[in-house]
């Protein structure tokens, strides 16, 4: 499933949205690659987002993903409360003086290449609703593929583009590598690009709990190192 996250400090500018599930099990994630895999049964997703400075953005964010048929549906809700650079950016901007920053996004996800092979590819379309921009609606499109290099061993990546009113689309991309050492326990590490000036990465840990929900952890930072930030998600798995 794919969910929008900005970067703390291009928080006044929508960019591409980027999610990960990153699992040989379909494990659910709130990250920022997009797994081919289509959700095999209903899941609500909650995460946070913590950064290591004060000039950065909290974000609070929950999503719903479910399985209709041959393809999935999604609809995410997030929210971020701006650090104080963040806050005097968007004073100075005369746009939105708010601390705090609301979007929407209601997607879908259709497979193209899903048999048995060690290939996998999806379509993922995604719209978005910025509660504070004067120009509220962006769209998304992303090609998404996975190959099963090994039993315990995966490799996604992400590409499309991101459209937000008038201005230049932006480029989506991505690659992710996922290692699963047992069924309820994955490692997976991500590099991508959310605008032409913010490339990042970010490593996680997965834990499934009785097939029943999922504890996620992470670590991610500008690939220049000036945006570090912790999350923790959880997912619930339903019939």
């Amino acid at each position: 499933m794919a969910y929008i996250k900005h970067t703390s400090t291009l928080a006044r500018q929508p960019l591409a949205l980027f999610g990960l599930c990153l699992s040989v099990t379909a494990n659910a994630s709130l990250l920022d690659l997009d797994d081919p895999g289509i959700a095999e049964r209903c899941e609500l997703q909650l995460g946070w987002q913590q950064p290591r400075s004060d000039h950065s953005a909290t974000t609070l964010k929950t999503a719903a993903t479910c399985n209709q048929g041959q393809w999935e549906w999604h609809l995410g809700f997030e929210h971020q409360h701006l650090g104080v650079e963040n806050q005097l950016l968007a004073f100075e901007s005369q746009t939105n003086s708010s601390n705090n920053e609301q979007q929407t996004e209601l997607g879908i996800k259709l497979p193209l290449h899903a048999d048995t092979g060690p290939w996998q590819s999806a379509l993922a379309i995604n719209l978005q609703h910025h509660h504070q921009d004067n120009h509220p609606i962006a769209a998304e499109v992303l090609g998404i593929m996975g190959y099963q290099m090994a039993r315990d061993l995966r490799l996604y990546s992400n590409l499309g583009f991101y459209q937000h009113a008038a201005q230049s689309p932006q480029l989506i991309a991505g690659v992710a590598i996922a290692l699963a050492p047992s069924e309820d326990q994955q490692w997976f590490g991500e590099i991508y690009r959310k605008a032409s000036e913010a490339h990042a990465y970010r490593l996680a840990y997965q834990w499934l709990l009785k097939r029943r929900f999922q504890l996620e952890f992470s670590l991610g930072n500008d690939l220049m190192g000036s945006a570090q930030q912790f999350g923790a998600d959880i997912t619930f798995f339903f019939k």
